[in-house]
């Protein structure tokens, strides 16, 4: 493959050393310092380099007087310990304004970073979604814990008439009781009651009234309520992915033909053979939109299959990689968000990323299926089935949602083994 991901140097200050380095710098010091009248670097240097460090010896004839100190010893040992202790104290205020000036300059990138997204204003009233509860299809429980963060995050793309889709709508949660990430896809395809719109496919939505219209909707229809959204748009996306150093990711010959229909950049970013590559950003995206292979199941597979890459990449990020990357992802951030809720936010992702990651698709297997309308196919949901299994998921406990998670992994395989057959009998045919 002839495409490849452009990879960032990391810039770093070196402040210090330590072990085998650091002794030998500091002893090559010591021994130019006059440890006559400066007894307490001496001792300092002697506790930090493990090894006793020998007085310069004077320069003197052999035949002139030598002058000997006329303190004692007892003046001497009384004077060590009060002149070290303002030597460490003078090093502790200058290590301590070291870190407070580091602190500073941090806290501006970050507020640098969190001031470059785009904000909107949320009219979301949940007083009156419980209004329009009444007329939903399904029968559920909300559910709620502070310890779990649900953020619906949107793969966003703007046609050539502006109009906005949400091409990929994922449930983002941060569960801080079981140390999780959670994954949830949603199938754009879904047939919903979209309020003051009437029924249509769940990525209507956000056509038809942004952000908090989509929200609005997965409470009517789920039950499930989320607050925030985050819309990255594509470009972000893979930018993100090529100051990575690209992700990995195998690609099966079925998807070729259309992996390269969407790819962009050229022929360097065509891929003509199946197998394992690192996907730069156009490559990743490329991937992501894959349609007309396994249809809709498999791409919300696919989506996640490339956003737990990302996170593997990103818990070995440096900060100073890391606030990079923010600062390219920001500008083509729009959410209903304030600056505060963001600016917690990029801390408490950070602060998670070690957390071990789970995906799951709504609609489950076996609570769908396909409809059409006129030219148009969509996908009819149980609404009381999907909306229990959402809240299990995201709200139940870890080995209930694992269970879920590993089921319906399961039959994705299954599934993409059929598709993989079906691909073969075809090729055979033609």
């Amino acid at each position: 493959m002839d495409g490849q991901s452009q990879k960032l140097g990391d810039e770093a200050v070196v402040v210090g050393g330590s072990g085998a380095n650091a002794r030998q710098c500091l002893s090559a010091a010591s021994y130019n310092v006059k440890f006559e009248s400066l007894p307490e670097v001496r001792e300092l240097a002697e506790l930090i380099t493990n090894r006793p460090v020998q007085p310069e010896k004077p320069n003197v004839d052999s035949n002139s007087p030598i002058r000997v100190s006329k303190r004692s010893d007892a003046q001497y040992n009384a004077e060590k310990p009060h002149s070290a202790r303002k030597v460490i104290a003078v090093a502790v205020a200058v290590i301590f304004a070291a870190v407070a000036a580091f602190g500073i300059y941090e806290a501006y990138r970050m507020m640098s970073i969190v001031d470059s997204v785009n904000y909107v204003k949320s009219n979301l009233n949940f007083d009156d979604i419980n209004a329009l509860v009444s007329q939903s299809d399904a029968d559920f429980i909300v559910s709620h814990t502070d310890e779990t963060k649900n953020i619906l995050l949107c793969g966003c793309d703007i046609d050539e008439n502006g109009i906005s889709r949400t091409d990929s709508m994922i449930i983002l949660s941060i569960d801080h009781a079981h140390r999780k990430i959670k994954m949830t896809s949603l199938m754009r395809d879904m047939y919903l009651k979209i309020p003051g719109h009437g029924k249509n496919k769940l990525n209507a939505a956000f056509t038809f009234g942004g952000g908090d219209l989509l929200l609005e909707t997965i409470y009517l229809n789920f039950g499930m309520r989320i607050d925030r959204y985050v819309c990255v748009d594509y470009a972000a996306f893979a930018a993100v992915v090529d100051d990575l150093g690209g992700v990995e990711v195998e690609i099966e010959e079925m998807e070729l033909e259309q992996f390269n229909k969407y790819v962009q950049g050229g022929k360097k970013n065509r891929i003509t053979e199946a197998g394992r590559y690192n996907f730069n950003g156009q490559q990743a995206l490329s991937y992501c939109r894959i349609r007309k292979v396994g249809t809709d199941i498999a791409r919300t597979a696919r989506q996640r299959k490339v956003l737990r890459e990302i996170m593997k990449k990103c818990r070995s990020l440096s900060p100073l990689k890391a606030q990079r990357i923010l600062s390219v992802v920001a500008p083509c951030v729009t959410t209903n968000m304030t600056r505060d809720e963001m600016n917690s936010l990029l801390w408490e992702g950070l602060s998670s990323l070690n957390y071990d990651t789970m995906g799951l698709r709504i609609p489950i297997d076996g609570t769908w299926k396909d409809k059409k309308t006129g030219n148009a196919w969509y996908v009819e949901v149980n609404l009381n089935q999907n909306a229990g299994y959402l809240n299990q998921f995201i709200y139940g406990d870890d080995e209930a949602a694992q269970e879920l998670a590993d089921q319906q992994q399961k039959t994705d395989e299954q599934k993409t083994e059929y598709d993989r057959s079906k691909y073969e009998k075809n090729k055979k045919k033609s």
